[in-house]
């Protein structure tokens, strides 16, 4: 008799961490954007001083 459910486990673990990794990525994409949006606005109000 084996454990299916160890495999149920380690399927669902991996999948966990797929979602992570996937959700980190778009949270550090995210973050460079609103980076690079308030510098490039930050640029634009000192121009027009």
């Amino acid at each position: 008799m084996e454990f299916k459910s160890l495999g149920n486990i380690e399927t669902s673990f991996r999948q966990i961490r797929l979602y992570a990794f996937v959700f980190a990525i778009v949270c550090v994409a995210i973050s460079g954007y609103a980076l690079y949006a308030s510098y490039s606005f930050a640029k634009e109000q000192r121009e027009k001083i």
